[in-house]
């Protein structure tokens, strides 16, 4: 089952279930495992089947007709080896190289960081929790370094912005939208998108759809926005011109995010926001956890969402010194250090409110009804109701108490399992035993309040490193991701783990989003789709 998920940037080597080629009838009626390598300026790829490998190869573009529409060659089977394309790839260096920055045309400089200047004020006094998911700038070193590996320059209005924001936190940068809802990109993810698009055209073996005017995509093409849903925004960089993307649609110059340049779409985006208009088709909007937002019709500015950046970062000492291990009063502090058990004390069970659990079975009976008609395949990951003496020794080991609602959802079912139920978008819901094991592992890497805090219980799991949690001293959901921590505030946030189960029943029951996010069936499974874009 394939679900929506934060993006994880490509490994080197990756895996493709491919079941024929794209644009072309199915050839084989069943899956073929692929491998693929992608070192330097090349792809090598091979699959477990000769017959389809060779149909695939027959169909792809040559290594030369992937170079001339500026995408990465793919190499078959027993072809592939090093060469000098790979072995000037960085991570082939014997020693770490050094770039020389340049400087880009100060006129154009002064107009982007006035740009963002104005950008960033508004978004002080009226959406700050926006300003502070735009990242930092960009280190110059990585911009001249990405210039010298790619043997191109950046046009100089986004090389300037990147100096001054290296796209923003979330997935594909949604921490900072463009209208409609393209996140702000940063520049190390202009290869992550164009590696995946190149794969396409490289494999579809058709050079007319790498036409830069007229074909869908093309290798020298910089994306600067993506909405997650394989719609880009991007620069040509012959002409500076900013364009739009889709899966199977002609490229867009004069479409509603077309712009002669990426200083014009930031000087108009500055307009829109100082005046209150709207930009293009699209008016800003504020959410209820401060967050800037695009919609179709105009509303009045949320009040009280004023607030200061992101604490600027220390700098980088020469020497990275061995850090050192919390003290037991700074791990009790953020509660990770639970207090020791008596000896021989026998571990206590509670049980939740009969209101609470009526409450909660009642949701539950809603949502097994709805996934047995519905979506089979999920209803069957559902576990058994958990023991109480689990839910009890997970408690006594984080030394918290769980708050009824979550104890009454356990015993009604003990988390799914894998790829199972859960919340929007790519959650699936932990058992007693995992709520224990997860905390623990976020406690032991190193808790700060902010990272991680052990007054949080996670109920809900993504695969690639999060979790949705409850706070024990608010009751209310947050959210938490390896790469950028805690959220508390935005979408995430619920009155508590039970209101979250409600909302997420009215909408499987109505097909309505939950914020931003509908409910869909594949193959009877539940999946959830984005509603932004």
């Amino acid at each position: 089952m394939i679900r929506s998920r934060r993006v994880v940037w490509p490994a080197l080597v990756g895996v493709l279930l491919l079941g024929g080629v794209a644009g072309e009838p199915d050839l084989m009626g069943e899956s073929v495992m692929c491998s693929s390598i992608s070192m330097g300026g090349t792809v090598s790829l091979s699959c477990d089947d000769p017959e389809f490998e060779a149909e695939m190869k027959a169909n792809a573009l040559t290594p030369e007709e992937a170079k001339s529409i500026g995408c990465p060659p793919v190499q078959w089977g027993d072809e592939a080896k090093l060469t000098p394309d790979m072995l000037r790839d960085p991570s082939f260096a014997t020693a770490e190289p050094t770039y020389t920055p340049r400087t880009p045309d100060p006129a154009i400089a002064a107009r982007v960081n006035q740009a963002w200047d104005r950008i960033e004020r508004w978004l002080g006094a009226h959406a700050s929790a926006t300003l502070r998911r735009l990242k930092f700038g960009a280190d110059p070193q990585s911009l001249a370094g990405w210039e010298s590996n790619h043997g191109r320059r950046l046009p100089d209005d986004l090389y300037v912005s990147y100096l001054r924001h290296d796209g923003a936190d979330g997935n594909l940068g949604a921490g900072f939208q463009l209208p409609p809802a393209y996140g702000l990109l940063g520049l190390f993810e202009i290869d992550y998108i164009n590696w995946g698009n190149c794969q396409d055209l490289v494999m579809e073996g058709d050079l007319d759809a790498a036409d830069p005017e007229d074909g869908r995509w093309n290798g020298s093409f910089l994306a600067v926005g993506s909405d997650g849903s394989g719609r880009e925004l991007f620069v040509e960089p012959r002409t500076g011109r900013v364009g739009e993307a889709g899966a199977q649609e002609q490229v867009e110059y004069d479409g509603p995010m077309g712009w002669p340049s990426h200083l014009a779409m930031l000087e108009a985006l500055t307009g829109a926001l100082e005046r209150g208009e709207a930009l293009r088709d699209w008016h800003p909007v504020v959410t209820t956890g401060c967050e800037l937002r695009w919609a179709e019709e105009p509303t009045p500015l949320r009040q009280g969402c004023a607030g200061g950046p992101r604490p600027s970062p220390t700098p980088t000492p020469t020497v990275e010194p061995t850090p050192e291990k919390p003290t037991a009063g700074e791990l009790r502090a953020v509660g990770c250090l639970p207090g020791r058990r008596t000896p021989g004390r026998t571990t206590r069970v509670r049980m939740p409110g009969p209101r609470v659990t009526a409450e909660v079975n009642a949701v539950w009976r809603r949502i097994e009804r709805w996934l047995a008609r519905k979506a089979p395949v999920t209803y069957k990951s559902l576990r058994p109701p958990a023991r109480p003496l689990d839910i009890a020794r997970s408690e006594a080991a984080m030394r918290l108490r769980f708050p009824d609602d979550l104890r009454a959802s356990l015993l009604r079912h003990d988390g799914a399992g894998s790829w199972g139920f859960g919340p929007a978008p790519f959650y699936e819901l932990m058992s007693a035993e995992h709520i224990h094991s997860e905390w623990k592992m976020l406690c032991d890497i190193g808790p700060d309040g902010y990272w991680w805090d052990g007054h949080l219980i996670p109920f809900a799991y993504a695969n690639d490193g999060g979790n949705l949690f409850v706070d024990t001293r608010t009751g209310k959901t947050g959210e938490f991701f390896n790469e950028e921590g805690l959220t508390l505030e935005g979408d995430v946030v619920w009155p508590s783990y039970l209101a979250l189960l409600k909302a997420t029943t009215r909408s499987l029951e109505t097909g309505r989003p939950i914020r931003g996010w509908r409910p869909k069936i594949v193959k009877g499974a539940l999946q959830w789709e984005s509603t932004r874009g």
